[in-house]
């Protein structure tokens, strides 16, 4: 166990989720999960998701596609998986009833080879630049033509891409050749039921990325992208709070319960702050399991509660802060929280 305790506030959570439902409408809302809820908590995090009347989680791999179903979210909500290996357990993803992404002939191949599995659900990825997977302009009417030559065992839900989010004029191209490749599948006799192609960034900035679905993941934890765009500013509530105590106070310095090993980064190291009473104070070192913080003569005492992450309500450092001082995002910063860091879970 960590000295630390990282606080999640789920009726944050579900706050996000509903303004990011009403920034995005008529388009569906897939809440994504990948890497533990970006650290906040795989199980409670899904549940409040759907309790909030989300249809759709992006689980990432299978094997979290699995743990949702067996932990009772039913096949009323659509869970979608697209990083597969070439070992996949295919015959468990299609009984749960786990909406797979493909990008490559062999893929479903592989899949309908499960026969008595049962239908399989799919999606069908097209690159359109990003270069995440996903077949390109001359791989894409090969790949659509496999998946309605196996109608039997494959029913065609979807068509999806990922984007680079990284200027405008990237992203206009990205979708053009969505719409370009969903045309060419039309043409070849495939319909899609759902079409979705924006993660956070883009179903807040461009409605002519929503298409029927958007899949978010950082937003909905009131991460923001960087580069000066606070969460606030988007009208989101950072949900996890970090904090650590004092352990003791020698010669102007605190020693703070938390380090390296619970994925406190160590350029943080001149570089970050942490609050104690509201109070910045500078972090000048940082071990496996503890920091050192200069605090000069002012009247910190051992159990004080030094807060390295929030929502900076209360004087206390953000992610963008950190991502900004550190130069990467705040999701790094969540994803790499270690497992030992005990979970506080409020507003159920």
């Amino acid at each position: 166990m960590s000295g630390a305790e990282a606080t999640i506030d789920l009726a944050a959570y579900r706050r996000n989720l509903d303004r990011i439902r009403t920034r995005v409408a008529p388009a569906g809302l897939m809440a994504i999960v990948k890497a533990d809820a970006y650290g906040h908590g795989l199980l409670p995090i899904a549940r409040v998701a759907v309790d909030a009347g989300v249809g759709w989680i992006g689980s990432l791999d299978i094997a979290t596609g699995l743990r949702l179903r067996e932990a009772g979210i039913h096949d009323d909500v659509a869970i979608f998986a697209w990083l597969l290996g070439p070992a996949e357990d295919y015959a468990r993803a299609i009984e749960a009833g786990i909406d797979l992404g493909v990008s490559t002939v062999d893929q479903l191949d592989r899949i309908a080879a499960v026969g008595s599995a049962g239908r399989a659900r799919v999606h069908l990825k097209i690159d359109t630049g990003l270069h995440r997977n996903g077949a390109d302009a001359a791989q894409w009417p090969p790949l659509v033509r496999r998946a309605l030559e196996l109608d039997e065992r494959v029913e065609l839900v979807g068509v999806w891409t990922h984007i680079a989010e990284a200027s405008d004029a990237e992203d206009s191209d990205a979708i053009e050749q969505f719409h370009a490749a969903i045309a060419v599948a039309q043409g070849l006799g495939a319909a899609f039921s759902v079409r979705h192609l924006a993660a956070s960034a883009a179903s807040f900035a461009r409605a002519d990325a929503r298409f029927d679905l958007v899949r978010v993941g950082a937003f909905s934890y009131g991460i923001s992208p960087g580069g000066g765009v606070t969460a606030a500013s988007l009208g989101l509530e950072q949900v996890l709070t970090l904090a650590a105590p004092v352990m003791a106070v020698n010669d102007g310095l605190a020693i703070v319960a938390t380090g390296f090993g619970d994925g406190v980064p160590g350029s943080a190291a001149g570089a970050m702050e942490v609050a104690i009473a509201g109070t910045r104070y500078p972090i000048v070192s940082v071990d496996v399991d503890s920091l050192e913080v200069a605090v000069g003569v002012a009247p910190v005492q051992p159990g004080d509660a030094a807060v390295l992450v929030g929502p900076g309500a209360r004087g206390e450092p953000t992610l963008q802060e950190w991502g900004d001082a550190l130069g990467t995002i705040g999701e790094e910063i969540v994803t790499r929280l270690s497992p030992r860091i005990p979970r506080r879970y409020t507003g159920a």
